[in-house]
């Protein structure tokens, strides 16, 4: 398999595998999460760094999938932190090492007949239309690719090409915005119980059958139903708090 500098395989990463029934190849940049490389990437969730807990943010940052699977592993977590550290402080390199991965892997996905896509914020939560490279963002320089992200900021302005989907973490409202935006709202519900049809009025899909988060896939105006990727006593205790990000079906 040919080598990218920042961006990760579709086949190495166990979400963005989900996606190759679809014959979808879908290329994740993982930067590591929340404040851990010194720089926070997730602005509406709590700071590691100086144990946060701040009611008008999430506290998704202390049970983040960034640490489950190959992530537990030190030398991967490293990995994250250079990336990190290299957006922040080498702004124009590492765009340039993004922007020739990308061209690289819509390359090798055509080849073998797969759709490219590119997920960017794996587990980060940055703006990447205001980010730019050569005087236009990434999305502009590919406007006929697929990008797609899951996000806690409402009332971004991004791109046809783009597809958000909000990421509910209890804040009402800011889930009225995200609706009245017309975004589809990803919610996690406990995974003890079967994700149910309907939550709010909307229809809601199975969000882990695959990771590919556009209208085409998923549907218009519907909640995308997540399972907690957390153990039972997490559960329980985010259940538990005024503001949680965890939904009881």
């Amino acid at each position: 398999m040919s080598t990218w500098k920042l961006l990760s395989p579709p086949i190495y990463n166990y979400k963005a595998s989900k996606n190759l029934k679809l014959n979808v190849h879908t290329y994740f940049l993982c930067l590591a999460h929340s404040d851990t490389s010194g720089y926070n990437v997730c602005p509406k969730a709590n700071r590691l760094s100086i144990n946060e807990h701040n009611n008008n943010k999430s506290d998704c940052s202390y049970v983040c999938v960034a640490e489950n699977g190959n992530g537990r592993y030190p030398n991967v977590e490293n990995a994250r932190i250079r990336k990190t550290k290299m957006f922040f402080e080498q702004r124009t390199e590492f765009m340039e090492l993004l922007y020739n991965d990308i061209k690289k892997a819509i390359e090798y996905s055509e080849k073998r007949s797969y759709k490219a896509t590119f997920r960017l914020n794996a587990y980060s939560d940055i703006k990447w239309e205001n980010v730019k490279y050569k005087g236009k963002s990434l999305m502009e320089h590919f406007p006929n690719i697929t990008f797609y992200d899951y996000t806690k900021l409402v009332n971004r302005k991004i791109p046809k090409n783009a597809n958000l989907t909000y990421s509910y973490w209890g804040n009402n409202k800011d889930y009225k915005i995200a609706t009245k935006n017309r975004l589809n709202i990803a919610m996690v519900f406990d995974k003890r119980v079967p994700l149910p049809n309907e939550y709010n009025g909307k229809k809601v899909i199975d969000g882990d059958l695959t990771d590919l988060r556009t209208k085409e896939n998923d549907g218009n105006n519907v909640i995308v139903g997540l399972r907690a990727k957390m153990s039972k006593a997490n559960i329980d205790k985010e259940l538990q708090k005024d503001i949680s990000f965890v939904v009881r079906s």
